[in-house]
This record gives C-alpha cells, structure tokens and sequence, in this order.
C-alpha cells in the first residue's frame, strides 16, 4: 500500500532555514513540499522554491498570498523571523 503525502507549506521559503526545511522536505518519506511562501515584495515572489533550495525546479511556486495556496498543503511551518 503506498503512502499518503503530508504536503508542508514554508513561510520563509527563502530564507537559509526555509531552504534548509525544503531540502529535508524532499528527503523524508511521507513528506513533500506543497507551498512556498514569502512576504509581499519580495524578489522572490515567483521564484520555483527547489530551485531556490538548490534542489532543482518542483512546480512549487513561491507566493505571498496564502489564500492562494490555502487548498496545496497540509501542514504550515512558519520560519519566518518575527
């Protein structure tokens, strides 16, 4: 029987733990990355989040808007600083 995928958003995508968090995301059976997410005006807005991850491209656009991607993830992880 296969696995279903928790599917985790990251706010702070961007940022070194953001990253980092893709990465594992990727590595971890069960898990896959379902959204990205960046504050508005961000440079990265748009950005693939593998390739910014250094993973290569996943289909998993970073956005600001989480009404957007309210029906991609599971799970939400906040890393973004306060």
């Amino acid at each position: 029987m296969h696995e279903a995928q928790i599917r985790v958003a990251i706010v702070g995508a961007g940022g070194r733990m953001g990253r980092q968090l893709i990465q594992a995301a990727l590595h971890m059976e069960g898990i896959q990355p379902g959204a990205a997410l960046e504050r508005e005006g961000s440079s990265l807005l748009g950005s693939d989040a593998g390739e910014l991850a250094g993973v290569g491209k996943m289909g998993v656009i970073v956005q600001s808007d989480l009404a957007l991607v309210k029906d991609d993830f599971d799970v939400l992880v906040d890393f973004y600083p306060s």
